[in-house]
């Protein structure tokens, strides 16, 4: 169950029993992938990660926690990509974003093109707006070390993208995160 924290002062109780609720999602993800026929106008279908917002996002979450929710991610990821209901003709990835993690999700890709728009980005690109800026440049792969566990077989790392925003009128602050990605053969 995906939660917000709409209380961040307060310490989350037995992180433990959400771990193990969350170690059986990928053992149900496969109920929950649509129809084919619903997804004919589609580019995507997405499964974000089912967890409280505390568990996994600073400052309350460590590296074993967020490590515990990699593996859910690549477990989800492999019942989906084996599942027979699996829409033919599309690709399974996992779209992490950290140290941000609640945003992170296992995508079924039908739109190949769709797909190739979340893979890093080679160089620095930098878009302004009316109040602000994000700047995207690729990111060191070593960073995930602490809480990568190894991969699927079949899934393929692509690397990350660093996303640096800033918004004057909103938060006033910068926000730094990473979006990683990985992805089975579209098949």
């Amino acid at each position: 169950m995906r939660r917000l924290d709409l209380q961040p002062t307060k310490k989350l109780r037995n992180p433990r029993r959400h771990l193990r609720q969350l170690a059986r999602w990928p053992e149900r993800i496969v109920e929950q992938i649509p129809d084919s026929s619903s997804l004919v106008d589609e580019r995507y279908w997405n499964f974000k990660l089912p967890a409280a917002e505390k568990l996994v996002e600073p400052p309350y979450a460590t590296n074993a926690i967020r490590k515990a929710c990699l593996v859910a991610l690549f477990e989800a990821a492999e019942a989906v990509e084996h599942s027979a209901r699996r829409p033919e003709n599309s690709r399974v990835a996992c779209l992490v974003t950290t140290p941000f993690l609640f945003s992170s999700e296992v995508t079924i890709f039908l739109s190949e093109d769709y797909f190739h728009s979340f893979l890093p980005v080679p160089d620095v690109q930098r878009t302004d707006y009316r109040d602000g800026w994000v700047e995207a440049s690729p990111a060191d792969a070593s960073l995930l070390n602490p809480i990568r566990p190894p991969e699927p077989n079949g899934l393929e790392f692509f690397g990350g993208t660093r996303l640096l925003q800033f918004d004057e009128e909103g938060s006033h602050h910068l926000i730094d995160s990473i979006n990683w990605v990985w992805a089975f053969p579209r098949r």
